[in-house]
């Protein structure tokens, strides 16, 4: 009988780097900023908070620009990518979201890391139930230190005015990560 090779696969990720890539705060007042809110077609609550921090953003005198993903596979998944590679070249910094499930968490994180990438600084939206994905894909990616902003689960089902009452309630916080204030 001829001997014969047997490859055995490894089903886990590799090591995560030891050292952590740099993540960015601006440490300026907001006025006078472009600050990107990445939205996603998938969850209306996060639309309704990202529009909430867009009128505070701009009250505050900051620009803002807002890009709407969705595609997370194929071709729709190329379109996002170069969208948000074409925004992290256009923002000082950008809120990134929504993780709320697992694949929508990954693109977060990875859409929050190209910003980051870019030497802008970046906070990346997720909810209660998937903080702790949030922060493996973050980790992964060699970004471990990632501001990663943790929100209430569920989120999508909440009426409209309790999702502005979780915008104002959030808001200190995302701009305290964002390293802004608001005059």
């Amino acid at each position: 009988m001829a001997a014969s090779t047997v490859l055995i696969r490894r089903p886990t990720a590799p090591k995560a780097p030891d050292v952590s890539a740099p993540s960015y705060t601006l440490d300026k007042p907001l006025a006078g900023l472009t600050i990107g809110l990445r939205t996603d077609t998938a969850w209306r609550s996060w639309r309704i908070i990202a529009e909430d921090w867009k009128q505070r953003l701009e009250a505050a005198g900051a620009k803002t620009i807002q890009v709407d993903a969705g595609g997370q596979t194929g071709r729709g998944r190329v379109r996002d990518k170069k969208k948000i590679e074409d925004f992290a070249g256009e923002v000082d910094g950008a809120f990134i979201g929504l993780g709320t499930c697992g694949s929508c968490t990954s693109f977060t994180i990875t859409d929050a890391v190209e910003v980051e990438d870019q030497a802008k600084a970046s906070v990346a939206i997720v909810t209660s139930e998937f903080e702790t994905h949030g922060h493996n894909v973050a980790n992964f990616l060699g970004h471990r230190d990632l501001k990663v902003l943790v929100m209430p689960y569920p989120l999508e089902a909440l009426p409209e005015d309790e999702l502005h009452d979780i915008a104002e309630k959030y808001w200190p916080q995302a701009l305290d990560m964002l390293g802004v204030t608001p005059s």
